[in-house]
């Protein structure tokens, strides 16, 4: 039956793009090399959860010893593609944080790279923002070298590295680029956006759209 679901969804993003089915473990695809232009109406690549071996949200955990960390809806630990190490305190800088899941094997993903590089530059002072990539470990010196490629001096996450965001959020991630706005709580603000967004501008612009319309959400005007 999954494998039915998952056929029927890549039948139907399959007649508006390109799909690229991956799933958590796989071995990795060829080394990228040049990244394409966005493209806007590009389907976003379908990928399935991770297996169901892998550990499930404990409700059991034992509490950080930080304890602002306890009032954060998923407490993480994640390492950068810099090495450097990255937790939920993050997100408590600001009042909203738009995180960016994607993988250097996926066209749309690589197409929205230069956007969010510019759109970095433009981010009202109290948003945040994260890359989250879902590459294999073999594969991040190939995300790594598109972001620079592409001018993107935004933190980007070893999603696969990190337990804490697996059971936060990316085991529910089923296609990407997927973008999740978070407030400084950990709660989740607003819809995800699948795919990269369409608007009357550039992909930056539609991005900033959705920012302000979150913002008003989280501030309550």
């Amino acid at each position: 039956m999954k494998k039915t679901i998952i056929f029927v969804l890549i039948a139907m993003l399959a007649l508006t793009g390109c799909v690229h089915v991956r799933t958590y473990g796989q071995e990795p695809l060829p080394t990228v090399t040049e990244a394409p232009k966005a493209d806007p109406t590009a389907a976003p690549a379908v990928i399935e959860a991770p297996a169901a071996t892998e550990a499930p949200v404990s409700e059991t955990a034992a509490p950080a010893a930080d304890a602002s960390a306890q009032d954060f809806a998923f407490p993480f630990t994640a390492v950068t593609l810099d090495g450097d190490t990255v937790t939920e305190a993050f997100f408590q800088e600001h009042d909203l944080t738009m995180v960016n899941v994607w993988a250097s094997w996926c066209p749309p993903c690589r197409g929205e790279l230069s956007e969010l590089g510019e759109l970095y530059g433009k981010l009202p002072e109290n948003v945040g923002f994260l890359s989250v990539t879902i590459d294999d470990p073999a594969d991040l010196k190939d995300a790594k070298a598109l972001l620079q490629q592409n001018g993107c001096a935004f933190t980007c996450l070893d999603g696969q590295g990190s337990e804490g965001l697996i059971n936060g959020f990316l085991n529910q991630v089923m296609a990407i680029p997927t973008t999740i706005f978070f407030d400084r709580n950990g709660n989740q603000v607003g819809e995800w956006i699948v795919g990269v967004p369409q608007g009357g501008g550039s992909v930056s612009d539609a991005y900033l759209a959705q920012i302000q319309t979150r913002l008003t959400q989280v501030n309550g005007k």
